[in-house]
């Protein structure tokens, strides 16, 4: 049996033949009619197993989500138990715990930057990031106006299966 993309070619070709006035139309139309009937059983069957992955798909969606769910719930009590373990060594003044297994040190704070108001802040400390509105740039580029290092373009097209 053929391949989806050896048929297209095929028909391609039968096109190609029509525009030659010496092959008679009802051979290229009977010719036509045939690939086109094995085309259409292809492209639907390439559409059955496109129906397959997206169930796959969705399925592999829903396993991620519960993983990520349960990693965050563990990281959450992993994090609970860390701060609970650290406030306890802190409140009774223990800096060191050894054991056969691992060592449990408890750091000296670091330093760490608090913004009180941005507003006051100078300008030479604010980090300002840039990116180009693609959307209203594609706006204005539809309505006609001409916008300096930018312009439509085609994508590819699409496959729609309802």
């Amino acid at each position: 049996m053929s391949t989806l993309r050896e048929l297209s070619t095929e028909l391609h070709q039968i096109h190609q033949m029509a525009l030659d006035p010496e092959i008679p139309p009802e051979a290229i139309a009977d010719t036509i009619e045939g690939l086109e009937g094995m085309f259409n059983d292809k492209a639907v069957r390439v559409v059955h197993v496109i129906a397959n992955n997206d169930s796959d798909i969705d399925q592999i969606d829903a396993e991620i989500k519960r993983l990520t769910d349960r990693k965050k719930v563990m990281t959450n009590a992993r994090d609970r138990l860390k701060e609970y373990l650290r406030f306890n060594m802190e409140a009774t003044g223990v800096t060191k715990i050894e054991s056969p297994l691992f060592n449990i040190t408890l750091t000296k704070p670091r330093d760490v930057v608090s913004i009180d108001s941005e507003d006051e802040l100078p300008e030479d400390y604010k980090r300002v990031t840039v990116a180009p509105d693609k959307t209203l740039i594609g706006k204005a580029l539809k309505d006609g106006y001409e916008v300096p290092g930018a312009s439509l373009t085609k994508g590819k097209s699409g496959i729609r299966i309802k």
